[in-house]
């Protein structure tokens, strides 16, 4: 018989096993623990995803809003620059629109050649003419609409008159709307979004000005930009990855965005063809997603959001884009979260559910497991956040066999390298050059950046003839020549130098203390080019000219100095070649001036101010007038008559020779034909022809109209060149004279006696007159040195069996000399000035 418990207990009716017992409270604290972890992780990923996210978004809203302004704002100051030409060089004549697409098209091909975003530059008139100047696939085409179209707007095959490629009636440039609202409004600004009125029918915007002189309207100028390139401008956006950015108006229409699908209906789904889409009718899902957002957001407001489509979770951002001249547009960007934070959330669902799975093995070996496990997440929402607060060198060291975690630090330490490389490399482009790995301009001023000025002397040095080198030895050739130009700077220079490429093919030296004079440094730096440089396999010799500034030197001061160094070297190059130049401030006075001048001589061709004058040339046997030189005279109204040499240098070395000598060489020669029956069958035109005009390919041609337009028989003109000019061109001159004496032309050599060219030479070359330099008749009576160097050049005449004509005869004494000596011709202020046409005194018929 069972006893009773003696102590009062008895046993309980509910008991578990002390296994049971054990294993609830540890399951519970197990599943605490690891829904815990879960959330902790989810969080800290959620906030690294979330951060990312925030900074590249912004990143990618900024450099898209700022490219944006820069892209816009080029063609809106092309079009301003236009307007300011036309009223400051008055190129607008009512009934004359030549002036203006001319410089439209100098315009165009001078300044705005890279500026791909601007694809017509136009003017058109409050009389309603029209005159601009088409690009398309790097082709200009002009269109015109005046009284020589008879009120037709022509489009040209070329950016001048001839072969059109269409034709539209009835065009009327001020009810266009980059016309109307500007007139009427009085201000600068953007049109609306309109269609080209040409054969593409292009969507187009304009930047449109209206021009005024003094108080009334000439017209309206504008630069169009088409929403194709718009397209390709956001499509260029390197931040966006695999994303999509828009540009919408305040109603959410498209404007632009960087995708492939439309902009415009096409006719389908109830829409108008050729009209723009919204953001809800895009054929873009990813679009059509950002569209509510849109919708719901005021337009001077920002937002960013969240949203998911087909499965794929994105970030955007919508941002106001203002421009007080008259745009009211927004950016939308979204970013897929995958192009910012990769595999990041399904890294941390692995590490759950591998957290959920060590957990049975055991409680210590759980435990310290989803310490282990969570250790990386931890550091890596740290790192996010020191990453957020801009330590782009943040990186987590923490290493684990675990899969997924080693992946979530990988995943971030990949992104926050890849920001950093980002940063360092956009900095080392602004720094270094690619190159040579020379300093940029950029690069220099930061290292100039030193707390107080410092004595310094800056050498800018150009190499001569680069554009030659590159042009006859290759792309490749030219890039190993710098290359070896910056390791002789490098490694030769006598001072402690910072040494950069600035441009193409100029170097800049900054010598920091220096210990010798600045004509002595700027020597130095020429000195190492006395030896040919290699490049590959060849050996090339180049010189270079060199501008020196000196002085204290700062960061502030150093674009100044660049500047003052730039005027130097220009000044170098005029000089001679591997010279070096000091700089003095009356330079950029001589520099300002220059400029000044250039502008002045173009615009008196514009404006028909030259004149030409004729000098007589003499037989010396009878005293008659046997021929006439026709000079060139500038009548500026501002500046009076001008000296041939003030002007005649400057045109020479720019492209106005071409005009001004082909101008010349057609007044004189109808001048000359309007007097045939006046003259003697031997009378001869002189006409200076210049070195660029000779090596046009088109010369002969120009001088074969000349003539048949003159009506003047080729055997009464006669070309001079200059003795320098047929030594430097060699073979090529000769060929040319060959087809010049073809036509029937005769040549002279002017300036005979100072080219140093040799006898042989001579021999080969068909020409028909010797002129002998004025600087041998000055002196004949005194010097036998003078009188010696013109027997000879007569001798020679005679021995080539050609003429002698003498230059400068200012006295009878120098005359009696000549005619003793044999001289055949002669002309100088002894026998006439140059006088204008009607006052020379042709022989009597």
């Amino acid at each position: 018989m069972r006893q009773p418990d003696r102590s009062g207990n008895k046993p309980g009716r509910f008991s578990i096993p002390l296994r049971a017992a054990i294993a609830l409270p540890v399951a519970l604290i197990l599943i605490a623990s690891v829904g815990f972890q879960e959330l902790t992780q989810h969080d800290n990923s959620t906030r690294l995803i979330d951060t990312t996210s925030i900074r590249l978004l912004d990143a990618l809203t900024v450099t898209t809003n700022n490219r944006l302004a820069n892209f816009l704002e080029v063609p809106f100051a092309a079009q301003q620059a236009l307007g300011d030409a036309i009223v400051r060089y008055k190129l607008y004549t009512p009934g004359n629109m030549e002036p203006v697409y001319r410089h439209i098209v100098g315009t165009f091909h001078g300044l705005y050649q890279d500026q791909a975003q601007i694809s017509v530059m136009s003017f058109g008139s409050a009389l309603g003419e029209f005159a601009g100047v088409r690009r398309k696939d790097n082709h200009y085409n002009l269109m015109l609409s005046d009284r020589t179209t008879q009120g037709k707007l022509l489009i040209y095959k070329d950016n001048a008159p001839g072969a059109t490629t269409a034709t539209f009636a009835g065009y009327d440039p001020r009810t266009r709307p980059w016309y109307a609202p500007f007139a009427k409004s009085g201000k600068a600004g953007w049109s609306d979004i309109y269609a080209n009125y040409d054969e593409f029918a292009e969507v187009t915007i304009s930047a449109a000005t209206p021009v005024r002189q003094d108080g009334q309207l000439l017209g309206v100028v504008d630069a169009d930009v088409k929403l194709s390139d718009l397209n390709r401008f956001l499509r260029d956006e390197t931040l966006r990855g695999s994303g999509s950015v828009a540009i919408t108006d305040g109603q959410g229409v498209l404007i632009a965005h960087s995708g492939q699908s439309p902009v415009l209906s096409d006719g389908h789904g109830g829409i108008a063809r050729g009209e723009r889409l919204s953001l809800a009718q895009s054929e873009d899902p990813v679009l059509r997603a950002a569209a509510a957002w849109v919708s719901k957001t005021p337009q001077d407001q920002s937002v960013s959001f969240h949203d998911t489509v087909d499965g794929r979770a994105y970030s955007g951002r919508v941002t106001p884009f203002f421009d007080k001249r008259g745009l009211h547009w927004r950016i939308v960007t979204l970013v897929p979260d995958s192009d910012l934070v990769g595999d990041i959330r399904a890294s941390t669902r692995q590490a759950a559910i591998l957290l959920a799975m060590l957990a049975i093995s055991g409680l210590l070996l759980c435990l310290w497991v989803i310490g282990w496990v969570t250790r990386p997440i931890h550091r890596t929402a740290q790192a996010a956040n020191r990453l957020a607060q801009g330590d782009w060198l943040t990186k987590i060291n923490t290493r684990s066999p675990i899969r997924e975690t080693s992946t979530l630090v990988k995943a971030f330490n990949t992104m926050a390298r890849q920001v950093d490389l980002a940063f360092n490399t956009m900095r080392d482009q602004l720094r270094l050059d690619g190159l040579t790995q020379l300093l940029t301009r950029q690069g220099l001023l930061e290292e100039v950046n030193w707390p107080e000025q410092r004595p310094a002397i800056l050498c800018l040095i150009g190499l001569d003839g680069f554009r030659t080198i590159n042009d006859n030895l290759g792309y490749d050739t030219s890039s190993r020549l710098l290359q070896a130009v910056a390791e002789r700077l490098r490694n030769h220079l006598p001072c402690l130098a910072l040494l950069a490429r600035i441009g193409g093919d100029e170097f800049a030296v900054i010598c920091v203390d220096p210990t010798q004079s600045a004509d002595e440094t700027g020597a130095q730096v020429l000195a190492l080019f006395n030896a040919p440089f290699v490049s590959g396999d060849d050996e090339i010799m180049v010189s270079a000219s060199v501008g020196v500034v000196e002085g204290m030197l700062s960061s502030d001061v150093l674009p100044e100095w660049l500047r003052n160094a730039s005027v130097a070297m220009g000044e170098a190059k005029r000089r001679a070649r591997m010279s070096s130049v000091v700089f003095e401030p009356a330079m950029l006075e001589r520099l300002r001036e220059l400029s000044r001048l250039t502008s002045d001589l173009r615009q008196a061709l514009e404006h028909d101010q030259f004149l030409v004058h004729y000098q007589p040339v003499i037989s010396m046997a009878d005293g008659q007038i046997s021929g006439v030189e026709a000079l060139v005279r500038w009548q500026s109204p501002t500046r009076g008559l001008v000296p041939p040499a003030m002007f005649i240098p400057i045109a020479e070395n720019s492209d106005l020779i071409l005009a001004l000598g082909d101008w010349v060489l057609r007044t004189a020669t109808r001048d000359i034909a309007a007097l045939l029956d006046r003259l003697s069958p031997q009378f001869e035109l002189h006409v200076n022809v210049s070195a660029r005009q000779l090596i046009q390919s088109d010369f002969i041609n120009t001088l074969r109209q000349a003539l048949q337009e003159s009506g003047l028989p080729p055997q009464f003109l006669t070309l001079e060149l200059t003795e320098s000019v047929l030594i430097e061109r060699g073979g090529q001159t000769v060929e040319r004279l060959r087809e010049i004496r073809g036509l029937g032309v005769k040549i002279a050599i002017d300036d005979f006696g100072t080219g140093y060219s040799s006898l042989s030479y001579l021999g080969t070359l068909p020409i028909d007159c010797l002129k002998i330099d004025k600087s041998f008749v000055d002196n004949i009576c005194e010097s036998s040195q003078d009188t010696a160097v013109v027997a000879a050049i007569l001798h020679m005449a005679r021995g080539f069996g050609v003429t002698a004509v003498a230059e400068g005869v200012e006295t009878e004494s120098q005359a009696q000399r000549l005619r003793e000596m044999g001289c055949s011709h002669a002309q100088g202020y002894l026998f006439g000035r140059p006088v204008p046409f009607n006052e020379v005194n042709w022989p009597n018929p």
